[in-house]
């Protein structure tokens, strides 16, 4: 009777191993679906819908750091949508006036010092914008990443993320998920990117630029997060090109208004020598 017992006994406990063992795995899965529920691909959409608005006027200080020296500048843009912008620098003074016109894949600058129109294409596409960390082939970039990138969630990282409450910035403690993006079209300007994504606001905070070789070749951070309606966008930007010794751009977002009117004329060619 006492060997049937503790046989009865051992079997229940066999079983209630076997039913622990069971949920924790079935919680694991769940746990990793949970995490994982969204793709890729899935989150890039996200960032390109938060990121990308009708319209927009911003008023911007772009410094420069290069082997300790300091130089300071100042422009405001005119954007609509993702092809299509217009940027005049108001400062310092040999810089007043330089104007710069963006349509899709196309770029003119225009210079007051000769009073001409230049496009910018080939070769000069690689070159320094206003010997800042930031190319031509950067501010050119319009298209959705998707267009151009095959993009992989990797994992998640926490990572400190600066945001404006009044007067004050806070760096705040984040979890990003990390995206792989590699690119699927010939006609790209990094192979390859890196980019850790908010996970609530689908705000990039961070992203590495490489070279189809693998080499680094840039990196960007993003913070001063701010919230605006129903989006919340970036308002500082570090550009660092890693290929230039001891150099990196701050850009500082001094004001920014979304949705609003821009006459058509804004964005012609004309506009750039008026």
């Amino acid at each position: 009777m006492k060997y049937k017992l503790n046989s009865k006994v051992k079997s229940q406990n066999s079983k209630l191993m076997f039913l622990i063992l069971i949920c924790s795995f079935a919680l694991l899965i769940l746990s990793f679906e949970f995490s994982f529920a969204l793709t890729g691909e899935d989150i890039i959409k996200k960032v390109d819908a938060n990121m990308t608005f009708n319209t927009a006027r911003m008023e911007a200080k772009m410094v420069i750091h290069v082997e300790g020296e300091v130089r300071t500048k100042e422009l405001i843009e005119y954007a609509k949508g993702r092809d299509t912008s217009f940027a005049e620098f108001t400062s310092p003074p040999r810089d007043q006036g330089v104007k710069y016109l963006k349509i899709a894949d196309n770029m003119w600058m225009y210079l007051p010092s000769v009073e001409k129109i230049i496009k910018i294409e080939g070769h000069m596409l690689r070159q320094s914008m206003m010997g800042s960390d930031f190319s031509y082939e950067d501010a050119l970039e319009s298209k959705k990443l998707l267009e151009k990138y095959d993009a992989t969630l990797v994992s998640e990282e926490v990572v400190p993320v600066t945001f404006r409450r009044g007067a004050e910035l806070t760096a705040r403690e984040r979890r990003c998920y990390v995206i792989d993006l590699t690119a699927k079209v010939k006609d790209v300007t990094y192979y390859r990117r890196m980019v850790w994504v908010d996970r609530e606001l689908f705000v990039p905070v961070r992203e590495d630029l490489f070279a189809l070789s693998g080499k680094k070749l840039k990196e960007m951070t993003v913070g001063d997060v701010q919230r605006f309606g129903a989006r919340y966008y970036p308002m500082y930007y570090t550009m660092s090109n890693l290929l230039r010794q001891n150099s990196t751009t701050e850009m500082f977002v001094i004001s920014a208004r979304f949705d609003i009117f821009i006459p058509e004329d804004t964005f012609t060619q004309r506009n750039l020598s008026k």
